[in-house]
C-alpha cells in the first residue's frame, strides 16, 4: 500500500516540473529577439506506476516528470537554408563587384571613355577639314589628353579594386578560420554536456549560428557524430573534426577559385569567398580588355601618324607612346611640347588633311586585334557585356533572396518564439502549478489530521 506521503510526493514532483516548465517559457520569451535562437519545448512523461495487491492486483500512477527539453527544429529546412545562404552570398558579392566595375567605367557618359573617344575622333575630322589650323591641332591634343587621362584613371581604379578584393579575400579566409576555431570549442563543450546526459540546447544554437555564418562565407558540408560534435568540410578539406580545427592558408588562385595547400588545392564553389574570387577575376578580365583596347588603338593611330609629315617638316613621330596597355599610355612628348608636330597629311602640305581623315575613320575601321571590330564597337560591346552580366547576376540574386525569405519564414514558423503561444503556455503551466500546490496543501492537511488522530 502507498504510504501517507505518496500523494505529497506526486504533488511536489508536479510542482517542480511545472516550475521548470515556467522557467523554460520565460527563457523563450526572453530570447524572442535573439538571432538564431530556437524555441525550447518541455516534454512531460509519466513516472513508473506502482502495483498494489488486494482482493486483486491494481496499479496506481505516481505522477509525471520532465523527460526532456528539446529545441524546435526542422532539419530539412535548416539544410536548405545553409545551401541557399551560400549561393545567395556568392551572388551578392559578385553583384557588388560587377556594379563597382560599372561605376568605375561610368558608362554611358560624355565624360567616360566612349564619349572622349568619340570626341577625339571628331577632333581629327575637324583637323582633316582644316589641316593648317593650329586651333584644330590644339583641339586634337586636348581631346586626346582627356581620353588618355580617363583611360589611365579607370585603369588605376580597376587596379585599386583588385588590391581591395585581395585584402578582403585574405580577411575572409581569416574569418573562416576564426569560425572554425569557434565551432571546435563549441564541439568540445557540447560533447562534455552530452557525456553527462545533458541536452545543451543553447550551445547547439550557438554552434548552428556559427555554422550558418560560415556557410555565408564558404560552401560547406557538415556531419554530426554520435558524441554530438559536428564535422565541417570545405570541399575535400576538413576544417573541423572531433580533434581540432584545421585552418585554411591565405594563399589562393582566383583564376581557378582555389585555396592552395602544399599537397592539394581546395576548390571554393560558394559563399562570399567564391564571390570575392569571381569579383577579382572580373576586375582582371575587364582591365585586360581595356589593355587590349588601348594597345590596338595606339597601334592603329601610330601606324598612320608615323607616316605623316607635320608642319615642322618632320616625320616618323608617334602620336601615342607606351608599351603596357593602359598603365603607361601617354601622348608623345614631342606633341606635348609642340602642337605643330601633329601630322595632318602624308605630304606635310598646308592643305593636306588625308592622314587626319584616315585617323578619324578609325572610329569605324575593323581591327584584327579587336576581333574584327572597330575600337568604338569593341569598347561598347565590352560595356554591354558588363551590363548584361550584372543584370543576370541581379536576377539570380533576387531569386535566391526570395527563396531565403521563404525558408526563413518556414524556420520561424517552427523554431521562432511566438509571444502569444508562450503566454498561453505560461498561463497553462501557472494554472497547473496552482492546482498541484492546492493538492499538496490538501494532502498536507489530511496527513496532519491523520497524525493528530492516531498520535493520541
Amino acid at each position: 500500500m502507498a504510504g501517507s506521503f505518496f500523494g505529497i510526493n506526486i504533488a511536489s514532483r508536479a510542482l517542480r516540473s511545472f516550475e521548470t516548465a515556467l522557467n523554460v517559457t520565460g527563457h523563450n520569451l526572453a530570447n524572442v529577439n535573439t538571432r538564431g535562437y530556437s524555441r525550447q519545448i518541455v516534454e512531460f512523461d509519466q513516472t513508473a506506476p506502482l502495483t498494489y495487491f488486494g482482493l486483486r492486483p491494481f496499479t496506481v500512477g505516481t505522477g509525471a516528470f520532465i523527460s526532456s527539453v528539446n529545441r524546435a527544429r526542422d532539419m530539412f529546412v535548416e539544410g536548405r537554408i545553409i545551401q541557399t545562404q551560400s549561393e545567395q552570398s556568392r551572388l551578392g558579392q559578385m553583384l557588388t563587384s560587377l556594379r563597382g566595375i560599372e561605376m568605375v567605367f561610368g558608362e554611358p557618359s560624355s565624360d567616360g571613355i566612349s564619349g572622349n573617344l568619340s570626341a577625339m575622333f571628331d577632333s581629327w575630322a575637324r583637323l582633316a577639314a582644316n589641316p593648317a589650323d593650329d586651333a584644330a591641332r590644339l583641339d586634337v591634343r586636348s581631346r586626346s589628353m582627356l581620353l588618355v587621362g580617363r583611360i589611365r584613371e579607370i585603369d588605376a581604379q580597376l587596379g585599386a579594386e583588385q588590391v581591395r578584393l585581395d585584402a578582403e579575400i585574405r580577411a575572409t579566409i581569416d574569418q573562416v578560420n576564426q569560425l572554425g576555431t569557434k565551432i571546435k570549442e563549441l564541439n568540445d563543450s557540447i560533447r562534455a554536456q552530452r557525456a553527462i546526459g545533458s541536452t545543451p540546447n543553447d550551445l547547439l544554437d550557438l554552434r548552428d549560428r556559427a555554422i550558418q555564418e560560415l556557410a555565408a562565407i564558404v560552401d560547406i558540408r557538415k556531419q554530426e557524430l554520435p558524441d554530438g560534435t559536428m564535422t565541417i568540410f570545405i570541399n575535400q578539406h576538413t576544417l573541423v573534426d572531433q580533434v581540432a580545427a584545421r585552418p585554411l592558408p591565405t594563399e589562393y588562385d582566383a583564376a581557378t577559385s582555389t585555396i592552395q595547400l602544399p599537397n592539394k588545392d581546395i576548390q571554393i564553389k560558394g559563399g562570399k569567398l567564391a564571390g570575392l574570387m569571381a569579383g577579382i577575376n572580373s576586375a582582371n578580365n575587364y582591365r585586360a580588355q581595356l589593355d587590349t583596347f588601348v594597345n590596338e588603338l595606339r597601334t592603329a593611330v601610330n601606324a598612320l601618324h608615323f607616316t605623316g609629315t607635320n608642319l615642322n617638316g618632320t616625320t616618323g613621330i608617334d602620336f601615342f607612346v607606351g608599351t603596357n596597355g593602359a598603365r603607361d599610355l601617354e601622348i608623345d612628348p614631342q606633341i606635348l611640347a609642340d602642337i605643330r608636330n601633329i601630322a595632318a597629311g602624308a605630304s606635310g602640305a598646308p592643305g593636306d588633311g588625308g592622314l587626319a581623315n584616315a585617323i578619324a575613320e578609325l572610329r569605324d575601321t575593323e581591327l584584327a586585334g579587336l576581333g574584327n571590330r572597330s575600337a568604338t564597337r569593341f569598347f561598347n560591346d565590352m560595356i554591354a557585356v558588363l551590363g548584361q552580366d550584372s543584370a543576370s547576376i541581379a536576377i539570380a540574386f533576387d531569386t535566391q533572396l526570395a527563396t531565403m525569405t521563404q525558408l526563413e519564414a518556414q524556420r520561424q514558423s517552427v523554431s521562432g518564439v511566438n509571444v502569444d503561444e508562450e503566454l498561453a503556455n505560461m498561463m497553462r503551466y501557472q494554472r497547473s502549478f496552482q492546482a498541484a500546490a492546492k493538492i499538496l496543501s490538501v494532502l498536507d492537511q489530511t496527513t496532519e489530521e491523520l497524525i493528530k488522530t492516531f498520535g493520541r
